[in-house]
């Protein structure tokens, strides 16, 4: 196999909303250098043709919608776009010796999609070497070397859940419910009419959209029966002898006075938890302060339950009781709305209260049903789960403390390519010269 530089490793991740992409992998492996909008447009004069310049809304184009590629050429172009700004910033590169990811975010992509990308990356592109590599891999060697897992990708219209089983995808196991993060959307949009659909976006993305626990719900202002601010003893007392004795105008004293127990009031409303607040305020795009009540703790609710009875009927599929333990001891969670602050937990502690055997079937009973409690412990023995847990992200990638792990899978890619591109055993690597034998067909016999 011929040798690729790395710093000629082109890693592109195209998701419905955005594509994320790096050409060159450091020592040190960092996160996308670029994360542009998956949308292209027709061109004005002749529709056949795309152009990446904004034209036009009604001829806009995005290439994957929830997940399957629904316009190839479309996703193609973007690629070609992708390669022209890299060729800008390096005008002596060849392409031939550019080693090409590609991550294919969903499972829903088709092989004749997958094919006729193939056959462009070749032929219309000219790239030296090429392979395509799922996500949910991908996001599984970025947490280290797991024979067996479970990756929930949690997108923007739908929710892939992957069983990893030695460390193949288990494609009778993977399931697809066409919900996300637009869910919460939705749900925000109807209990709160007032906002514009950005504003909700922002919303969702700011610091104050929480799931709270169920400790924090019940210590929570809308938890607790009242909330008695305490006042200062002298809050609201003038001092008549400053009024008389200064040569400020009454109406300008009282003034001051009021402007000074609103700063201690927003003094003391900053230093209570977010859930302690009766409402809390977040800033949009366009730099208005937007105040939000009780409606700041919900709308995940109907996602989060979603998405555990897919992971239970996924995880219900595989006959290895033991593997199947294994992938629910090793959830991961990707996508931009795990970011979201306790929706990760209340995950976790949905799938303990509706599917974790054995929660209280062993109580105690007395004496004469001692018997029924060993029959269940033993039956227990062969259920799952008995527990689920969340993988702890690795904390050896500095660079990705910064921007969160939600995008882990950017990071798999990067690993996987230096695995693909630099080593004979590993295999998943499409060369050029295999194409020319085999065709677009070729590229199922050289994947991972």
């Amino acid at each position: 196999m011929p040798s690729f530089r790395e710093d000629n490793f082109l890693i592109v991740q195209p998701g419905s909303q955005n594509t994320l992409v790096r050409f060159g992998i450091e020592d040190v492996l960092s996160p996308p250098a670029y994360s542009i909008p998956t949308k292209v447009y027709k061109n004005a004069q002749d529709t056949a043709y795309y152009t990446i310049k904004p034209q036009d809304e009604s001829l806009a184009v995005y290439p994957i919608v929830k997940g399957e590629i629904v316009d190839v050429h479309g996703l193609n172009f973007l690629l070609k776009c992708i390669v022209r700004s890299i060729l800008k910033d390096h005008p002596v590169l060849l392409l031939n010796s550019i080693a090409f990811t590609l991550v294919q975010t969903s499972n829903r992509w088709s092989n004749d999609a997958i094919e006729m990308i193939t056959k462009y990356v070749f032929e219309t592109l000219q790239f030296g070497a090429f392979s395509i590599v799922p996500a949910s891999l991908c996001s599984m060697f970025s947490y280290g070397s797991l024979a067996n897992a479970c990756v929930v990708d949690i997108g923007y219209e739908k929710t892939e859940i992957t069983p990893i089983l030695d460390y193949q995808v288990y494609i009778p196991g993977i399931k697809v419910i066409d919900k996300g993060g637009n869910s919460i959307n939705d749900r925000l949009g109807k209990i709160l009419p007032d906002l514009t659909s950005d504003q909700v976006e922002m919303l969702k993305r700011s610091a104050i959209f929480e799931v709270l626990s169920e400790e924090d719900a019940k210590n929570s202002f809308f938890g607790a029966e009242q909330l008695v601010e305490k006042k200062e003893e002298d809050d609201g007392v003038l001092d008549v002898a400053a009024i008389v004795t200064s040569d400020k105008p009454t109406r300008e004293i009282l003034a001051e006075k009021e402007k000074e127990k609103r700063k201690s009031g927003k003094a003391a409303a900053e230093s209570k938890p977010n859930s302690e607040l009766e409402t809390n305020t977040f800033v949009d795009n366009e730099g208005n302060v937007v105040s939000v009540g009780k409606e700041r703790f919900q709308g995940c609710t109907d996602l989060i339950e979603s998405i555990g009875a897919a992971i239970h009927c996924t995880l219900s599929k595989i006959t290895d009781l033991k593997r199947a333990q294994e992938c629910y001891d090793n959830l991961i969670l990707v996508g931009q709305t795990s970011k979201i602050s306790g929706f990760k937990e209340a995950l976790v502690v949905h799938l303990y209260r509706n599917f974790v055997v054995g929660q209280g079937a062993t109580s105690a009973q007395g004496g004469a049903f001692r018997d029924t409690n060993n029959m269940i412990q033993d039956l227990n023995l062969i259920q799952v789960p008995k527990h689920v847990k969340l993988l702890s992200r690795p904390d050896y990638f500095a660079e990705w403390k910064k921007t969160g792990f939600e995008d882990c899978s950017f990071l798999g890619a990067q690993i996987l390519a230096k695995q693909v591109f630099n080593s004979h055993a590993v295999g998943g690597s499409f060369l050029r010269e295999d194409y020319m034998e085999k065709g677009p067909l070729g590229i199922w016999h050289n994947r991972l």
